[in-house]
Formats: C-alpha cells, structure tokens, sequence
C-alpha cells in the first residue's frame, strides 16, 4: 500500500536500509538528507525521526537534532524503547553545551536499560 507520495512499505523499507548504510559509511550529510526526506513523507515514522536525528548528531548539529526529537517521549513506540531516545537527547545537549540535561539524559538511559535488560 502506497501513501500520499506514492512510497509503498517495501520501497520505504529500502530507504530505511540505505540511510544506514549512509550512517556506517560516514556519509551523514546523505543520511540526514534521506531521512530528512521519509520524515516529510511520514512524520509519524518515528525510526526515521530517530535516525535523522542521529544524521544531525554525527553532523554536530544538536540544535537540529533536538528540534527533530522535539514531540518525542518516553513510551512511544521507538527503536530500541526508551533507552534511544534518551541517548539520543544526552548526546544532543552535550552538543549544544547544556551539560546539565546531557547529564539527566544519560541517568534516564543507564535507567532505561537497566529496566530494560531486567524485563528479559
């Protein structure tokens, strides 16, 4: 089933593949493009949201990458649980020189994980 711009599940699958590939090669500028892109399409996809803010931490644009996991909370449905979304938000802040969320960030994801390793 395609949506509004025509990209069916599997061919967004494949972008999702390829922004990865983007990220392990250390091409982020594509990455953050890409992702950036299947945001706009879906701005519900929220692995997407979560990698194209990965795209802008690697690029050291935190401002961006804050901007991108603003709306995001702990409980949503998100790659890897709460955990990523915390890592995701310390390394963000770090970028922008608020040590103090950096900080309270990376308790909540040590906290994350260690709940989460406990419920398997």
């Amino acid at each position: 089933m395609a949506n509004r711009a025509g990209v069916n599940v599997q061919q967004k699958r494949a972008l999702h593949v390829l922004g990865y590939l983007f990220l392990r090669m250390g091409q982020y500028a594509r990455a953050r493009r890409l992702f950036a892109a299947l945001t706009a399409l879906d701005p519900g996809d929220l692995h997407a949201r979560c990698s194209l803010a990965l795209s802008c931490i690697r690029l050291e644009d935190g401002e961006a990458a804050l901007h991108t996991l603003t709306g995001l909370a702990p409980g949503d449905p998100l790659p890897g649980g709460d955990a990523t979304l915390h890592l995701l938000l310390a390394r963000a802040h770090a970028l922008v020189g608020d040590t103090t969320a950096a900080r309270e960030a990376a308790a909540a994801f040590w906290n994350a994980r260690r709940a989460g390793s406990k419920e398997q």
